[in-house]
C-alpha cells in the first residue's frame, strides 16, 4: 500500500495560556518519542503568533505554522460568530493543500502513547475523536437535556437508523481522519451554520462532528493516545512558570522535564478539591488552584 503523509494540526491563537497549553501538548508528543517526534509527520500550527514558538531551540519535531490574523479569524467565526466554527474552518483549509491522515488536537492535549495507529487506520477510512461523553437522550447533564429537548423538537434527522437525540455525543478536541473524507467536513460546517442560531450553545460543533463522523462509519476513541484536560484551565499560570523557567534549555531537557507536570494528577486534585469542599468554602466560592512548583527543587527529585 502507497505511504501516505501524517499531519497533526493545532488551532493556537489569542491567549498566552493556549500559547503554553500548545507547548506543552508539543512536549508530551515529544516524550513519547524519546525527545523526537513520530516518523514521517509534519506538525502544522494555525497561529497569529508563529514567532512565540521561536524562544524553543531545535525542537524535535517537524513544525510548520499557517498564519492566521484578526480578520482571517473573524471570517471563519462567520455570520454566526462562533468561535467553535474556526475549529471546522482550519480543517477545511488544512485539506485544500495537503492529503493524508489528519490527527487534529485541541492545545489542552497530553499525547501519551505512539499515535501511529490512529494514523494507520485514518488510513484504512476509521473516524476518530476523543472519547464518548453519553447518548444524548439520556440527559446525563443539563446540556445535553437542552440539546435533547431542541432536537426533538426541531430536527427530525435520522443516522444509522437513529434520530438524532439516539446518537452519542462525543468529545471533538480530538479528531483523526484522511483526508479522503474532507466532505463530512463541509457537512460539519453546514449542520454547524444551520443549528447554532438556533441553538447556541458551545457543543453545537463537537455534536456536528458526532452526527457526521457517526453518518460514515464507527467513531474510535482517540482517549487511550491522548489526554483532554478541557476543564483545567486553571493550570495555565503552572504552564507558563515552567515555560518561563526551562525555555532557555535544550529541547531534549525541556521535554525530559515536562514530566514534572502530571495532568492526570492535577485532574485528580481538581476533582478531590470540589468533592470535599464544605458549605462555607461554598459560599466563600473557593476554587481549587494547583500549588506553585519549585522548579529547582523538583529538579533535585528526578
Amino acid at each position: 500500500m502507497e505511504q501516505q503523509a501524517n499531519y497533526i494540526v493545532f488551532q493556537c491563537y489569542g491567549n498566552e495560556g493556549i500559547f503554553c497549553e500548545c507547548a506543552y501538548a508539543l512536549f508530551s508528543l515529544s516524550r513519547v518519542y524519546g525527545g523526537l517526534g513520530p516518523a514521517n509527520t509534519e506538525v502544522w500550527i494555525y497561529t497569529d503568533k508563529p514567532e512565540w514558538f521561536a524562544q524553543f531551540h531545535n525542537p524535535g519535531l517537524k513544525i510548520n505554522f499557517r498564519k492566521v490574523d484578526d480578520a482571517l479569524l473573524h471570517q471563519w467565526r462567520g455570520a454566526i460568530d462562533f468561535v467553535h466554527r474556526v475549529k471546522i474552518e482550519v480543517l477545511l483549509d488544512f485539506t485544500r493543500s495537503h492529503s493524508g491522515n489528519v490527527l487534529y488536537a485541541d492545545t489542552d492535549v497530553v499525547f501519551l502513547k505512539p499515535v501511529e495507529p490512529i494514523f494507520a487506520a485514518a488510513r484504512r477510512g476509521e473516524l476518530y475523536m476523543h472519547v464518548m461523553e453519553d447518548v444524548v437522550s439520556r440527559r446525563a447533564n443539563p446540556i445535553l437535556a437542552k440539546l435533547d429537548t431542541y432536537l426533538h423538537d426541531n430536527t427530525p434527522m435520522l443516522v444509522a437508523g437513529k434520530p438524532l437525540w439516539d446518537l452519542a455525543m462525543w468529545n471533538a478536541g480530538v479528531l483523526g481522519f484522511n483526508t479522503l473524507h474532507r466532505m463530512l467536513l463541509e457537512d460539519v460546517l453546514a449542520f454547524t451554520d444551520t443549528e447554532y442560531p438556533k441553538f447556541p450553545k458551545h457543543v453545537v460543533e463537537q455534536f456536528a462532528f458526532s452526527v457526521y463522523f457517526r453518518q460514515a462509519g464507527h467513531i474510535k476513541a482517540a482517549a487511550p493516545a491522548i489526554l483532554h484536560y478541557w476543564n483545567l484551565k486553571e493550570v495555565r499560570p503552572l504552564l507558563a512558570s515552567f515555560i518561563q523557567q526551562f525555555h532557555t534549555r535544550c529541547w531534549e531537557d525541556i521535554v525530559s522535564y515536562s514530566d514534572m507536570i502530571q495532568m492526570h494528577v492535577l485532574m485528580q486534585e481538581k476533582l478531590n478539591f470540589y468533592s470535599n469542599i464544605d458549605i462555607a468554602g461554598k459560599l466563600l466560592k473557593k476554587h481549587w488552584q494547583p500549588a506553585e512548583y519549585n522548579w529547582n527543587e523538583l529538579l533535585t527529585q528526578r
